[in-house]
């Protein structure tokens, strides 16, 4: 991992709402954790629970799903797009054969465009995420089947 990229995970990582994130490849391991803060809860609180719905990156190794298929998942935190602006064709479609090295979205994240690019040929079978959607660290994007 290059100083360039590391201090890109660090800066994310540190304006992200994240408390803990491990990544893991053959090249290196990497762990940061945050301070926790303590926080007095008044007594009867209940809290309420909210769910969020061009750099080049490389897609995090596949995992493997049913019918020998895999998914391609995020490697960072931010907001997956489809397309290259707004008034363009998706990257990719279902059905769409791509090779490695194709870029397959945009993942945006602190005002940065990073192109994920896949990292074999492959064909797609479903887009797993919402265009404008908040992704997280190794949620799945997309499901392919290798070639």
């Amino acid at each position: 991992m290059e100083q360039k990229e590391l201090q890109q995970f660090i800066t994310i990582f540190e304006n992200s709402s994240l408390s803990e994130i491990e990544i893991t490849c053959e090249q290196y391991s990497l762990h940061m954790k945050k301070p926790q803060a303590h926080t007095v809860v008044p007594e009867g609180y209940q809290p309420i629970s909210h769910h969020a719905g061009p750099q080049h990156i490389h897609a995090q190794p596949a995992v493997k799903v049913d019918s020998g298929t895999k998914t391609i998942t995020s490697p960072i935190v931010g907001t997956f797009y489809r397309t290259p602006s707004p008034d363009s064709p998706p990257y990719v479609e279902v059905g769409d054969t791509v090779h490695k090295g194709d870029v397959v979205c945009t993942l945006e994240a602190m005002k940065l465009m990073n192109q994920l690019e896949a990292e074999y040929d492959c064909e797609i079978v479903a887009v797993l995420a919402d265009q404008g959607a908040l992704v997280e660290f190794g949620q799945p994007l997309f499901e392919v089947k290798p070639l």
